[in-house]
């Protein structure tokens, strides 16, 4: 008796799916977080509270920013990544199929 792989292709599809939906929401989430901090970068000013500023929460934003695009990249490989492979095991099937003799 040999060995069976047996594939839900419409859950790993569906997996990609939603993998790819948080793919989305980081990107928008990266991309607001990005505009807020350029439009509010010198929020601070120049004086005594603008050095705070600077040396306390710049460096907590651009590793916020880094770990958000990581995440919006990682995600999104696996979206695609996900979705290819489920394309071809549906593929594989349908070549067993046609390949097949049927009565």
């Amino acid at each position: 008796m040999s060995d069976r792989l047996y594939v839900d292709i419409n859950a790993l599809n569906q997996g990609g799916l939603n993998l790819d939906h948080w793919s989305d929401l980081a990107n928008n989430i990266t991309r607001r977080v990005r505009t807020a901090t350029e439009q509010y970068g010198d929020a601070g000013g120049t004086g005594e509270m603008g050095q705070q500023f600077d040396e306390n929460y710049k460096p907590g934003e651009g590793k916020a920013l880094e770990f958000l695009t990581l995440l919006e990249d990682g995600v999104g490989g696996l979206a695609e990544s996900t979705l290819l492979v489920a394309k071809n095991f549906d593929q594989t099937n349908d070549d067993a199929d046609s390949a097949t003799p049927h009565e």
